[in-house]
């Protein structure tokens, strides 16, 4: 297998989005339970995940975005 192949089948800018939601969710759960040094580890970054999210859904085709949409959990779209 090439390795810039995803393994996944899906294109590079789908895999990189979905991994940053996940890294949004993660700093969200954080920010919840508050009080730890996690929660500020998350309140400094996640504003850097949503920029970069936004940033790489903007490159994306309509088709990438429907994609992505199809992927991500009901209710955080």
């Amino acid at each position: 297998m090439n390795s810039d192949q995803q393994p996944s089948g899906r294109p590079g800018r789908i895999e990189q989005a979905l991994e940053i939601h996940r890294s949004i969710a993660a700093c969200n759960e954080y920010l919840a339970r508050s009080g730890d040094v996690h929660s500020l580890t998350a309140a400094l970054m996640l504003p850097c995940y949503r920029v970069e999210f936004g940033r790489l859904t903007l490159a994306m085709s309509a088709a990438e975005k429907n994609e992505l949409m199809s992927l991500l959990p009901a209710g955080t779209q």
